[in-house]
């Protein structure tokens, strides 16, 4: 099924569309569980990153807030000549920090830097069917896919952000002392693992469309989703992200503050360290995916803020996504049963990994899971972490899956999030089980192909489905464990204007004053 627009029901708690703004806001403050790990938009796969990354550089094309429409930004118009030919024309008034022109030479820096084996860049599985661009003139390009691709205006509305070429060479710490794009803003400080500051852009060519638009933007980093509550009561900061359902009810009784939700593309997960002792073992698989409590866990600990899940597509995926699809029941005697029948029948002990903060819920549901793997005999202890140590731990996993040191590592299960804001079926299957997926512990060269050879079908129906047949692999091997899709949940006061978007990002440039 295709849904290139899905109605963004914003659940009635708050929020609302643009009003005409009293004055230019002076400052807005936001505060978000994490931080990018950097600030160059090209190196890493990052969710903080997607948002922050936005307010500094621009991408090609946008997906519209309350819609999630494609429309121009870095690029005012596109035809395709082909199923992998497109032609852009850029704005002729985009500049670099510094003044100097955004370029097709620029665009096509961008993304050949992505790609660049040197690069080592966490985005290159994104952009396996980059073929290349060629320059027609300054303003002109077409760019090369290696065969049909239906998913890349989806994809470059998110992923692909357009850098001054001028930093080429230049080491990453520049990046962390001031911006090198053409977005709205540019940063001006950053104080690692506490503040960002970002001050408008004068010379941004979207200045006149968004005249009120907030002159200084400060970025907190709080992970206790309580301290960031409180931070939001006390006048601390004007909007966050992530609030928890138990505490919506509190900022509610504020008569100063507001909350907002939508159903979000957040896809909650477990991962597992594949191929290592008793996680080789298809019925243990079986077995865990059968004796954890999804249901339970979505109205408990999400507060029934998130939506059963049955795959890893959510609705505005542009292949591959079904309503009627369904994951494996809670049955903890079909569990028992399923241990009994494998290889571990006395049980085996393992570690689940979350980060702190990161999710809604995170810590909570991984503090339930063993309690529902104990009856079935899985010694399991939950581990949190901040995630930046949760990040080092899963990718040593990542790193070392195809060497010979991999299993001997502990067996391991991941639970975290994923949000394809890029909307990409093609891009969530490699990250999660790709060879070279920044997600994966997995490896499998005939899927790559496979996924490869979908991503390529130029027929919409005949992409459709050969999407949905990956999503049968994905469960018949008991690859991933899809949970919920979660409610992106905000909080703000009631001095902004300000509109949740399905997506997961803020866009600062649309916040005005009442």
């Amino acid at each position: 099924m295709r849904i290139l627009a899905v109605l963004l029901i914003a659940l009635a708690l708050g929020g609302g569309g643009a009003q005409a703004s009293a004055a230019p806001l002076e400052k807005v403050t936001i505060v978000l569980p994490s931080e990018t790990p950097t600030m160059h938009p090209l190196t890493e796969s990052n969710f903080i990153g997607t948002i922050t990354w936005r307010w500094a550089y621009d991408t090609l094309v946008s997906a519209e807030t309350g819609s999630g429409k494609i429309a121009p930004w870095l690029a005012v118009k596109w035809e395709k000549l082909g199923p992998a030919e497109t032609k852009f024309w850029l704005r002729k008034d985009a500049k670099f920090g510094d003044g100097t022109p955004v370029t097709a030479a620029a665009v096509k820096y961008s993304f050949d830097t992505i790609v660049a084996p040197e690069t080592k860049s966490r985005q290159a599985a994104y952009f396996r069917d980059y073929k290349g661009i060629e320059v027609l003139d300054d303003h002109t390009f077409i760019w090369r896919s290696k065969g049909p691709d239906n998913g890349l205006m989806t994809r470059i509305s998110t992923w692909g952000l357009i850098v001054n070429p001028k930093t080429k060479g230049k080491e990453l710490a520049i990046f962390a002392q001031t911006s090198h794009g053409s977005g709205p803003y540019v940063l001006k400080t950053w104080e690692k693992a506490n503040r960002m500051v970002f001050e408008a852009n004068p010379g941004w060519w979207g200045k006149a469309k968004h005249p009120d638009m907030p002159k200084t933007v400060i970025l907190r980093r709080i992970v206790e989703p309580t301290t960031r509550v409180k931070a939001l009561l006390a006048g601390e900061v004007d909007i966050m992200s992530g609030v928890p359902p138990h505490l919506i009810e509190q900022v509610r009784a504020n008569p100063k503050k507001a909350v907002a939700a939508v159903p979000g593309i957040r896809l909650m997960y477990l991962n597992y360290s594949h191929g290592i002792g008793p996680l080789a073992d298809r019925n243990v698989m079986l077995a865990i995916n059968h004796a954890v409590d999804f249901e339970k866990i979505r109205k408990t600990i999400l507060g029934g803020l998130a939506e059963p899940m049955g795959q890893l597509y959510h609705p505005w995926t542009y292949a591959g996504y079904d309503p009627k699809r369904k994951w494996y029941p809670y049955d903890p005697e079909k569990a028992k049963a399923l241990m009994k029948a494998s290889k571990f029948p006395q049980g085996f002990k393992v570690t689940v990994y979350t980060a702190i903060g990161r999710y809604p819920g995170d810590k909570e549901t991984c503090e339930a899971i063993p309690g529902m793997l104990k009856p079935i005999g899985i010694d399991a202890t939950c581990k949190p972490m901040n995630y930046p140590l949760y990040t080092k731990l899963r990718r040593a996993y990542i790193d070392d899956k195809t060497k010979d040191t991999y299993k001997k590592r502990e067996p391991a299960l991941f639970y975290q999030g994923y949000g394809n804001s890029a909307s990409d079926p093609a891009l969530i299957m490699r990250a999660f089980v790709g060879c070279k997926g920044a997600w994966s512990y997995y490896c499998d060269k005939e899927l790559d192909a496979v996924i490869d050879k979908a991503a390529r079908l130029s027929d919409e129906k005949a992409q459709d489905a050969a999407f949905g047949k990956i999503t049968d692999t994905f469960k018949e091997r008991v690859l991933i464990t899809p949970f919920f899709r979660i409610h992106d949940v905000y909080a703000y006061d009631k001095r902004l204007n300000f509109t949740a978007r399905h997506d997961e990002k803020i866009y600062p440039w649309e916040i005005t004053a009442k």
